[in-house]
């Protein structure tokens, strides 16, 4: 979601002309200081992001609930920001120094804050107003149990209150949480640059793997600063996402001219793409009762399966596996674009690059989508599975799934609210 460079467009898109260091369908060898990579890759986080929080089920949640492995669009987001950020502000603390850099962080941070603030006073002005229903945004309901919990103060919360919790971030619409995690996460990046600047790759590594085990061991759903946003994002552990990309886009240099070297390339595709491949298979045996029977590969009871999944596999704690999942899936689809780029981005390239480039815009105006389809009555209330929406509702599902997407992709390709609503 941070988009840390912004070249304009004639000058980062690669032109059919260019060559290419991995055959005639890979990615042009001089595409200019942006990777398009990293914004495809965000690109298509965004269509997880969008699938998660459309709270039904269309044929897009056979991809985005987790079977392309044990993933998320919060973690692939994590990562590819990491990477960018490393690799830029390495350039701009080369010229600049550190004084820049900092700088460059904290404004950064201080945007997403305001954007998370302003975003929580709009949803409960409107919610105030009582012209639309904003309930899909101001409280969370499980489909399944129908237990809800509220993501904003009650209107009865004297305004006072209700200030401290909003500038504090510690309330939020569930589907824009991971603000409060990178506000935090881009405020203490200026002490990871630090120590990636002095080559003091012992502390860095000693010190983020401390932090993230200390998390770890810790129970399940106990918040570090006692944020709403903690439950789904713990800070503690998710920073290893974040650090860690934000070390190998720092050491990018390094890193290629390692893997110059064929056969050393060619070892970590194929161990990358071996282990993607891998859990993917490992996810087809979710026994995730939203899912039709025809769809799962039986191979453990689902109590047994369920235990792996609570013990190793989590979301909102994860585990070594997972992260290991995460690297090898960043792995493997980055390899794939870059020796298949041309066929590849002319087939979905135009849509996720917009959609990658103008990510935070992206992420904020899917609210305005999930608000417009709450106003169908009762559209929401439905269990999100197979048995409720097969066979004619899942087809009303994915259109309206589609729909959003190509909205969201006209919003950016007209850059409608571009001067209000940032990038």
């Amino acid at each position: 979601m941070d988009q840390v460079c912004r070249d304009p467009a004639r000058e980062r898109r690669p032109t059919p002309s260019m060559t290419s260091l991995y055959g005639r369908k890979g990615y042009p060898a001089d595409t200019g200081s942006r990777d398009l990579r990293f914004d495809f890759l965000r690109g298509f986080a965004m269509l997880s992001v969008v699938a998660a929080h459309l709270e039904f089920f269309s044929w897009f949640n056979f991809l985005f609930w987790e079977r392309l492995g044990f993933i998320s669009a919060a973690e692939l987001f994590l990562v590819a920001s990491g990477l960018v950020l490393g690799l830029v502000n390495r350039k701009v603390l080369e010229r600049e120094g550190m004084g820049s850099v900092t700088e460059r962080l904290w404004r950064r941070s201080f945007v997403l804050w305001r954007a998370l603030v302003v975003t929580v006073i709009l949803v409960m002005m409107i919610r105030g107003l009582g012209l639309i229903d904003m309930t899909m945004l101001t409280a969370f309901t499980d489909r399944f149990s129908g237990q809800s919990w509220p993501m904003v103060p009650a209107p009865e919360v004297p305004w006072r209150d209700d200030l401290a919790l909003i500038l504090t971030m510690r309330v939020s619409p569930h589907q824009i949480q991971i603000l409060g995690l990178y506000v935090v996460l881009l405020a203490l990046a200026p002490a990871a640059f630090w120590l990636l600047q002095r080559r003091l790759l012992g502390p860095f590594f000693a010190l983020t793997w401390g932090i993230y085990f200390a998390g770890w061991l810790m129970p399940v759903d106990t918040p570090l600063m006692a944020m709403q946003w903690e439950f789904a994002f713990p800070v503690m552990m998710y920073q290893v996402f974040f650090t860690h990309a934000l070390a190998v886009g720092y050491f990018r240099r390094e890193i290629s001219e390692w893997l110059a070297q064929a056969s050393r390339r060619i070892l970590t595709i194929a161990v990358g793409v071996a282990l993607a491949l891998l859990f993917l298979i490992a996810a087809q045996t979710t026994p995730n009762p939203s899912f039709p029977a025809w769809s799962h590969l039986a191979w453990l009871p689902a109590e047994q399966w369920q235990a792996l999944y609570d013990t190793y596999l989590m979301k909102k704690h994860p585990s070594p596996v997972r992260l290991l999942n995460v690297g090898a899936f960043f792995v493997a689809f980055y390899a794939v674009l870059t020796y298949f780029w041309v066929p590849i981005n002319k087939a979905l390239g135009w849509l996720l690059i917009p959609l990658g480039e103008a990510s935070l815009y992206v992420f904020l105006m899917h609210l305005v989508f999930i608000v417009l389809i709450d106003q169908i009555p009762g559209y929401f209330d439905q269990i999100p599975d197979w048995a409720h929406v097969w066979p004619g509702q899942i087809w009303i599902n994915t259109a309206l799934y589609i729909g959003t997407i190509l909205g969201l992709w006209l919003l950016v390709k007209n850059k409608v609210l571009f001067g209000v609503v940032p990038r």
